[in-house]
């Protein structure tokens, strides 16, 4: 229980020695904690970053660089904000850290619950979708059943005359409900083409669970040819445009050979920087398909877009050379590109432009080939 002070007791000097605070160093021991304590927070603002997914308002890389400024701001104190002088004496911004994590979390949040309304908005029109053309179909089948029943008891009863009139009869009738049929499922799949339009940003959700390229950091193989599946898939349902853009390093084996493997992965590194630099938006989908050959997909672009820019990424390849331990390696790219046809397959879209990229070999590299509409045989 606490003693109330009534006056009479002698009092104490807060200024006295034994109540002045202790000054003494932490030790070595307490130094350590402080530091793993430091080196943890830093690896979990590492691996927020590394994990983290594209926004609506900032795309993953750049979300994943926020939170490595932060991470080495924990670590050795360096400036948030490029070209700012560090905190003196080895301070911490700790309240702007915890500001910036936690509004980053509250940004996720949203997202992530528009998202799910989104996509509960889209499987909800799907089934009223369906459920819509079972019940059309129905009605269809049923007035098609009375105009070949009317059909039918014209033959059995009536002259060669009324059997005419009742064929023409027939024939127009099923006519008329084979076109109402074909103008509702038109309308059908326009309604859920234009939900699928907008959910088409929620594709890119879907590549922080791929598996990255180890040596580009683009994504691999397997990353895209599930995403090619995809955009077939939506291309097909709702009417989008998309494109491919296949990429080959001109002459890369002499690379190799002239400057060192650790050149050419250097080369690659650098290439793959270039790409994410010049398709920076959410929809564009950049994967190592294989050696030195890179593919890009773009979605809802037609040909002339994407002509435009796969010759702007030549420009940017052109126009700077690459570097190697103070070397210049001078670097051309060659690209073949397919726009995919309506109901096209995945092979056949692939193929079509690797036959562009092959062709952009054969006449003298360092240019973009637009594939052909149709496979030649």
């Amino acid at each position: 229980m606490f003693k109330l002070w009534s006056g009479n007791e002698k009092k104490t000097s807060l200024t006295t020695p034994e109540h002045l605070p202790s000054c003494t160093s932490p030790s070595v021991h307490e130094h350590d904690q402080i530091a793993q304590v430091t080196e943890t927070l830093a690896k979990v603002l590492r691996l927020l970053g590394r994990h983290s997914f594209d926004l609506d308002h900032m795309a993953v890389n750049d979300i994943e660089k926020d939170f490595e400024r932060w991470a080495m701001h924990v670590l050795v104190g360096t400036s948030i904000v490029e070209n700012e002088e560090p905190l003196t004496d080895g301070r911490r911004d700790w309240g702007g850290l915890n500001q910036f994590v936690n509004a980053h979390r509250q940004h996720e949040k949203k997202y992530v619950l528009e998202s799910l309304g989104d996509l509960r908005e889209v499987l909800l029109t799907f089934t009223q979708t369906i459920g819509q053309t079972v019940l059309d179909d129905q009605e269809t089948d049923r007035q098609m059943v009375l105009h070949l029943g009317g059909l039918q008891t014209a033959s059995e009863t009536s002259s060669a005359e009324e059997m005419k009139k009742a064929l023409l009869l027939a024939v127009d009738g099923i006519s008329q409900v084979m076109v109402e049929r074909k103008q509702r499922q038109q309308a059908h799949v326009e309604i859920l083409g234009s939900k699928l339009q907008t959910m088409q940003a929620e594709l890119g959700q879907a590549r922080v669970q791929m598996t990255l390229d180890p040596l580009t950091k683009l994504y691999n193989r397997a990353a895209l040819d599930t995403q090619l599946e995809r955009i077939v898939g939506l291309s097909l349902l709702a009417g989008s445009a998309a494109s491919v853009l296949m990429i080959d390093v001109d002459h890369f084996k002499h690379v190799n050979d002239t400057y060192g493997h650790r050149a050419g992965d250097a080369v690659l590194q650098q290439f793959a920087d270039r790409l994410v630099s010049t398709f920076p938006r959410k929809l564009d989908f950049i994967a190592r398909y294989g050696g030195e050959e890179m593919a890009v997909l773009l979605q809802s672009d037609g040909l002339d877009v994407s002509s435009r820019i796969a010759e702007r990424f030549l420009e940017t390849i052109r126009s700077k050379p690459f570097k190697h331990e103070g070397l210049e390696i001078p670097i051309t790219v060659s690209i073949g590109l397919a726009e995919l046809n309506p109901g096209e397959s995945v092979a056949s879209w692939i193929e079509r432009a690797d036959r562009a990229l092959y062709q952009a070999k054969e006449t003298g590299r360092d240019r973009v080939c637009v594939a052909s509409k149709t496979l030649a045989i």
